[in-house]
């Protein structure tokens, strides 16, 4: 009897087993020095993007201050 798609030969259920494996091991590994880098950059840039938005809030509230007469720095 010749094995169709809805009926797995033995060869499938070896192939399937092995893919299971090899994805438990991938999952199973510690991260590599590659991972930590590529996580500390990702870090750093959300960092960088936080300080641009609060230095663009503070030099936003700067012109508002001084537009209404209240800046610190009246020349």
């Amino acid at each position: 009897m010749a094995t169709t798609a809805n009926q797995p030969g033995p060869e499938q259920g070896k192939f399937r087993c092995a893919l299971a494996t090899i994805w438990a091991f991938l999952q199973a590994m510690e991260s590599t020095s590659f991972d930590h880098t590529l996580d500390r950059i990702e870090r750093l840039e959300r960092e960088v993007a936080q300080l641009k938005e609060d230095l663009r809030r503070s030099y936003g509230s700067a012109a508002d201050d001084a537009f209404s007469g209240n800046a610190p720095f009246d020349a």
